[in-house]
Formats: structure tokens, sequence, C-alpha cells
């Protein structure tokens, strides 16, 4: 009789073993098969991302003006120059300065426009001017009815128009004036368009005057 019971709880143990295994065996294969394809269902049933392409560069296109560069240069004569561009960008693109130019006459930080005509002068030209006439880029005019120095109506001042006989302070601003409106003179007989500037008193001042 003690050979059927111990026979019994052996088979009891080896059900129980058996059972453990299967339930081991079972747990691993949810862990590797079951919950691993979900993960794979769940990846694949979500919404592919959506690839946006970077916005290309915006490309500004260089805007160019034409420029008269002349006197004391390498090599006179008309340029194409960058908009927006320095004085001293279109000196360099005459060559440079020459060797008798006087460098410090012009204001070579000056932003030069469409169609302008620059002269360089030499020293020969400015040696005979003060210190802050040159530094300043001023050519000197003087009183009375004829005026030694000539006068450049696109660049002198007010006060350096009233120079010029017949030209007072209003007249002398509405010159400036009309330059910030409208350009430059393109030739000296343009000061006409001035109100107050006829031919009589153009002939007064013609021999005074230039536009470069």
């Amino acid at each position: 009789m003690r050979t059927g019971r111990s026979f019994g709880t052996l088979k009891k143990k080896i059900f129980i073993v058996l059972i453990i295994v299967f339930a081991i065996l079972s747990g691993l294969w949810y862990a590797f098969f079951y919950k691993g394809d979900s993960e794979e269902k769940a990846y694949t049933s979500a919404a592919p991302e959506t690839c946006v392409p970077s916005p290309l560069p915006t490309v500004t296109p260089k805007l160019y003006i034409m420029v008269h560069v002349c006197g004391s240069v390498v090599s006179p004569g008309v340029f194409r120059i960058e908009k927006g561009s320095r004085l001293i960008a279109a000196v360099e693109a005459a060559g440079g300065f020459d060797i008798d130019a006087d460098r410090d006459f012009l204001n070579l930080a000056k932003v030069v426009n469409d169609g302008e005509k620059i002269y360089v002068p030499s020293y020969e030209e400015t040696e005979s001017y003060g210190l802050s006439e040159r530094t300043e880029g001023k050519w000197p005019v003087e009183n009375g009815e004829k005026g030694t120095r000539i006068i450049n109506i696109n660049t002198a001042t007010a006060e350096e128009l009233t120079a010029l006989p017949g030209i007072g302070e209003s007249r002398a601003k509405d010159i400036v004036a009309y330059r910030a409106r409208v350009g430059l003179f393109e030739k000296k007989e343009d000061i006409k368009n001035i109100s107050g500037i006829g031919d009589s008193l153009y002939l007064r001042i013609a021999d005074q005057i230039c536009t470069e």
C-alpha cells in the first residue's frame, strides 16, 4: 500500500511540474510572439510621418548702377558697380587713384548714385586750399561778380551757392531742394529749371558754374 501511495504522490508532483513548465512556456510564447506581433501591428497602423521639404533660400538679384569716374584715376571712364556701393568702389573700378591724386579730398565712404560723375582732383589742384576745404571736399568760392573758382551746382552747399551773382539765400535753398527732389543737374543750363533763374541771370553765372 505504501508503494501505491508513493507512486500516486510522484504522479501528482510530476503533474504539478508539468503545469508549471506549461505556464512558463505559455508566458514566454506570449511575451515573444503575441505581444511582439501586437506592437508591430500598432506601429504599422500608426500614420506615417510626412517629410516636409525645407524651403529653398531666397536669392535676391543684385542691382547695378552706372557712374562716371574721371580726374586723377588710373583708368577714367564709365563703370558698372553694385547699387549702394561707396565712392571708394567707384574709384577702384577706375583702377584706383593716380599717383598725383588728392586722396583726402573726396568722402570715400559716400554712397554713389546712378548716373553720378565723380571727379578726383590732383594735389596740384588742391594745394592752395585750406585744410578744412581739402578734408571736407569743398571747392573754395569767392564773393563778387566773377569768382576765381568754379562752383559745382551738384555738390555746392546753399551757403556756397550764394557766392554766385544774383543767387540769394532763398534761391540757393531752392537749388539744393531741387537736387534732393529731382536729382543732379545733367548740364549747367538745367539750373534755369529753378524758379526765378531765367536767361538773363543764367548768362551772368554761366561761366562760374559747372556740373562736374
